[in-house]
């Protein structure tokens, strides 16, 4: 079973060096290697868990598409619809059945599933070492670490592909791999999938709660967020990985998703964690810098972002060729407020004319190359929405602190309903997550019309659902019957 697996799902060693602090993901596949002479040692695990990391930063996965990509072309930021020639401009239109955008999900699909499975092959290699085999706490960073990257991969493919769970939890949708086999996993309901999510999220979180670096105050001294320390790099830059807070944070955007109260608990427990200083507000001047030292994602209030210094160049790849290849659409309609600094230097009107995000232009090192995952600001909004009910008060203040943290002043009412509020919030989400691929997510989730500026469109709840790759359903007896009559 060991040299099956070796064949099918390859696994890298990774050079890996301490002489830069972003050394360990800023490396490139040297070789596919006998599973069982990596697995001799403890750094060929950890060279496995960064190799998973760097997977993810494939343009068919985090690099493009699950961000600034296909997802947010369905969230409709960009005018590519008007573009017939543009590689997304059947998917903007919902068109599943062009080629185009066939092949674009085919390869999410793909490659996200690889990465799960090379989850599974490391969790696998994991179960038969015992924890003294490893230094210190490190046997309990790998397995939790790993596990909360297979609960946000399942998670992300089951917003992309299944129906919102408002529109039917019950929907048997998509495989929950969870194991290695050389047979195919069948489908699951929705409702089982996201139990297993979260039964590998309680047990990720509870491994890492006694040992996270990320909990100690020494977090708080931004540097210790992103940069390896020399002779100690498997514990350090934990922003870069799934720690205690960006699974607290998951496990948040997870019963979200359900509409679940639990939602709120675990939101405000990482609001309080940006209070008490581990993660602030980006303050205005970080981000009006000039552009090449700008803090183009407000990095200090990111809880996992994914190291990626090849970013900018795969954004200026597609902007330089083709100016408008990644326009946001009517930019005024996202941003109306003048006193909105987001619109003043997180978006630029290029030499054409044409307005773009910086959010992946090409900065400093120690500002630029992430792709964000999970932030601070996302947790404000599902606390707000999540709470409004039982703690309305809270809720209110809530927005307001995160808008007064953009620039925005003003009060909201508080006899506003809560249609109105979540109109609102969902005003927020469209400013905050423009690059970040969750703007499609929000509209999904509530059913609601997605915004193009001008006009909005109403999605049937087809197609808010990507259409399994058809080999999935041809040769791997998968079923979409949660489409039929839709």
């Amino acid at each position: 079973m060991k040299k099956r697996i070796l064949i099918i799902f390859t696994l890298f060693v990774f050079a890996v060096t301490n002489s830069s602090c972003d050394s360990w993901l800023d490396v490139t596949p040297q070789a596919q290697v006998n599973a069982e002479k990596l697995f001799s040692k403890p750094k060929g695990f950890e060279n496995a868990l960064y190799g998973i990391y760097t997977s993810m930063t494939d343009a068919s996965s985090y690099g493009t598409h699950m961000t600034f990509g296909l997802m947010d072309a369905l969230a409709q930021y960009y005018d590519v619809y008007q573009d017939k020639y543009h590689l997304l401009y059947e998917a903007s239109r919902y068109n599943y059945k062009n080629s185009n955008s066939q092949d674009v999900i085919k390869n999410l699909w793909l490659k996200n599933y690889n990465s799960i499975a090379n989850c599974n092959v490391l969790l696998d290699y994991l179960s038969e070492k015992s924890p003294s085999f490893f230094e210190g706490e490190e046997y309990k960073f790998l397995v939790a670490e790993t596990k909360a990257l297979r609960a946000y991969l399942h998670f992300d493919l089951l917003r992309a592909f299944a129906p919102s769970w408002k529109e039917n939890s019950e929907a048997l949708c998509l495989p929950y791999a969870d194991n290695f086999t050389d047979r195919v996993h069948g489908q699951k309901k929705t409702s089982e999938i996201v139990q297993l999510i979260l039964t590998d999220l309680d047990s990720a979180r509870m491994m890492l709660s006694t040992v996270d670096p990320a909990r100690e105050e020494s977090f708080k001294e931004m540097y210790n967020h992103y940069v390896t320390e020399i002779g100690n790099d498997f514990t350090t830059a934990r922003a870069y990985r799934m720690n205690y807070w960006a699974i607290t944070g998951l496990m948040a955007r997870v019963y979200h998703y359900m509409g679940d109260e639990r939602a709120y608990t675990y939101a405000q427990e990482v609001i309080q964690a940006g209070k008490d200083g581990f993660f602030p507000f980006t303050e205005e001047s970080a981000v009006s810098a000039p552009l090449k030292s700008r803090d183009v994602v407000m990095q200090n209030e990111i809880l996992f972002a994914l190291n990626y210094a090849g970013i900018h160049d795969l954004w200026y790849s597609y902007d330089a060729s083709q100016d408008n290849y990644y326009t946001i659409n009517d930019v005024t309609s996202i941003y109306p407020s003048s006193d909105d600094f987001r619109k003043e230097y997180l978006v630029i009107t290029n030499s054409n004319g044409y307005d773009i995000s910086v959010k992946y232009a090409d900065v400093d090192s120690e500002n630029g190359g992430k792709v964000p995952m999970i932030r601070l600001s996302e947790m404000y909004l599902i606390a707000a929405e999540s709470g409004f009910n039982a703690h309305k008060e809270v809720a209110i203040g809530l927005l307001e602190e995160l808008r007064k943290n953009r620039g925005i002043a003003g009060e909201i009412s508080t006899t506003i309903t809560y249609d109105n509020f979540v109109k609102e919030l969902t005003k927020e989400a469209r400013r905050e997550f423009i690059g970040e691929g969750q703007l499609f997510y929000w509209y999904k989730r509530l059913g609601l019309p997605v915004d193009q500026g001008s006009t909005t469109i109403t999605l049937e709840p087809s197609q808010f659902c990507l259409p399994l790759p058809a080999t999935e359903v041809e040769f791997g007896g998968r079923k979409e019957d949660y489409l039929n009559n839709k």
